[in-house]
């Protein structure tokens, strides 16, 4: 009970503070209001140390295809190979910065595959005071495909957003519509994510991707900012004990070593920060530090990808190469959605060790061929696939 408390009471003085600070720089934009700078200001944001996913190939399409569009990218400037990426494009506003809120409450649209980093406070708080006849639009890109049931999170009273991008018929089916999530019909639209486009020029390298995804349970999300870590109870995880026992694998080691394949170990963004405690004797496993490797270049260089439960096996199917499910437990912290991986998915679901190995070995020996039943529910799934993605959103965008 004291810690519930305790928790109400941070809230408060968070969302005070938060309240105070809205209203300051409310009057403080008032002095910028008519800078052209400011003037039908579209504003885009990654986590705002980043610039690898939907955010960044959304904004880079608008720069190169539609300069009349008074468009900005939210980024950090000490996340120098992201931050150079974006810097050729100009248009950059420092994140988390005096300007980033100016430019946040001018702004006409704000567009992120995230929530919780592009809004300098919280969202919901600043449209019940600041934006309470919704002059606002936030575009939702998404940073992929949904499959499970996320509406416990992505609801339109949590986040309210104005347009929500979908991929597949499928996933359209299961957010609009419906009365978990809150949208209707004309607030979700089947475009395709703006990654997509580039996908269509990959010429995959000697390499297989091992990407799994987060849990929830072993560390704090970096949206909720907080610094806090759980090193003990990841060190004491299946999660740990079972992926840094497939990295040193001797049966592996020998299948890379006589192919001449590397493996390449990138956890998800929120598990990068124990990276060091995965250590690997072999000079054909690398382990990915996010800060070095970009994900859509991973996925594109490698010719087998070996997840879990990780959505970003839509992007690899799309691209259609063959991909591994390893599922040694259970997902907690999504509910089940419309999609069944294991039942109606793009690649084969194990549980143990020795049967990755076993069908990496497969995939080597059979040069990488995507099974013929896979294949097929690709080609069902992706009922769109072409490299006009970012156009579709861009439409949909000007059309709020």
């Amino acid at each position: 009970m004291f810690n519930k408390i305790v928790n109400i009471l941070k809230k408060i003085g968070r969302l005070s503070f938060q309240t105070i600070d809205m209203i300051i720089f409310k009057f403080i934009s008032i002095v910028y209001k008519n800078n052209p700078k400011y003037k039908d200001l579209w504003l885009i944001c990654e986590r705002g140390t980043e610039a690898k996913d939907n955010g960044y190939w959304m904004f880079r399409y608008i720069r190169e295809n539609h300069p009349e569009i008074n468009v900005y990218y939210l980024i950090d400037k000490s996340f120098k190979k992201d931050y150079d990426k974006v810097k050729i494009y100009q248009n950059i506003i420092p994140y988390d910065s005096f300007e980033h809120k100016i430019a946040f409450i001018l702004s006409k649209k704000v567009i992120s595959p995230y929530t919780g980093f592009i809004e300098p406070w919280s969202y919901k708080l600043y449209k019940m005071i600041l934006d309470r006849e919704n002059k606002k639009r936030y575009i939702f890109l998404q940073h992929g495909i949904i499959y499970n049931d996320v509406s416990e999170f992505l609801n339109k009273k949590s986040i309210r957003i104005d347009k929500f991008i979908t991929s597949t018929q499928e996933e359209y089916n299961a957010i609009a519509n419906n009365q978990e999530y809150g949208y209707y019909n004309n607030e979700v639209v089947q475009t395709g994510l703006p990654r997509f486009d580039n996908l269509h020029n990959n010429k995959p390298k000697k390499q297989i991707l091992l990407m799994p995804t987060w849990r929830k349970e072993l560390t704090v999300p970096s949206y909720m900012k907080n610094s806090d870590s759980k090193d003990d109870l990841f060190l004491k995880s299946d999660y740990y004990k079972k992926f840094n026992s497939l990295i040193n694998n001797k049966g592996l080691e020998k299948i890379l070593s006589n192919s001449g394949y590397k493996l390449i170990f990138y956890p998800h963004y929120e598990l990068q920060k124990y990276l060091k405690y995965f250590k690997v004797n072999s000079k054909n496993v690398v382990i990915a530090d996010k800060e070095k490797y970009d994900v859509q270049e991973l996925l594109m260089d490698a010719k087998l990808l070996i997840t879990d439960y990780s959505s970003i096996f839509f992007d690899f199917a799309y691209m259609k190469k063959p991909l591994i499910h390893y599922c040694f437990d259970e997902l907690k912290h999504y509910k089940a959605g419309y999609f069944d991986f294991r039942k109606s998915g793009f690649g084969q679901v194990v549980s143990g060790e020795s049967e990755v190995i076993e069908l990496i070995t497969k995939y080597i020996e059979s040069d990488f061929k995507l099974d013929e039943i896979y294949e097929s529910r690709i080609n069902r799934t992706f009922n769109i696939r072409d490299n006009k993605n970012c156009e579709r959103v861009f439409e949909e965008i000007k059309s709020l």
